[in-house]
């Protein structure tokens, strides 16, 4: 199995609710409030429905501000498909 990334800059997305969702705590999130990228991941989950990967996770806590408006999306393919792409 194998796949691909793709980084989307969110910079210009302010249509979610991101107080509301900064205010949730997890054991995973690398700072406290919750940052940005964590919270629209988790607001396109529960309300979109499609997940997202919050880049700040492989973050440094001094650098978790450079992900801020950045979210990873995974595409991952079975070995039938990567064979046929061959």
């Amino acid at each position: 199995s194998g796949g691909f990334f793709i980084m989307a800059d969110t910079t210009s997305i302010d249509e979610f609710p991101a107080d509301q969702y900064r205010k949730e705590v997890t054991d995973a999130m690398p700072t406290n409030p919750m940052p940005r990228d964590w919270a629209m991941s988790r607001w396109m989950t529960q309300e979109v429905g499609v997940t997202a990967i919050p880049p700040s996770a492989f973050y440094d806590t001094q650098n978790v501000h450079l992900a801020q408006d950045l979210l990873r999306f995974a595409y991952c393919k079975g070995d039938d498909t990567i064979m046929e792409a061959q």
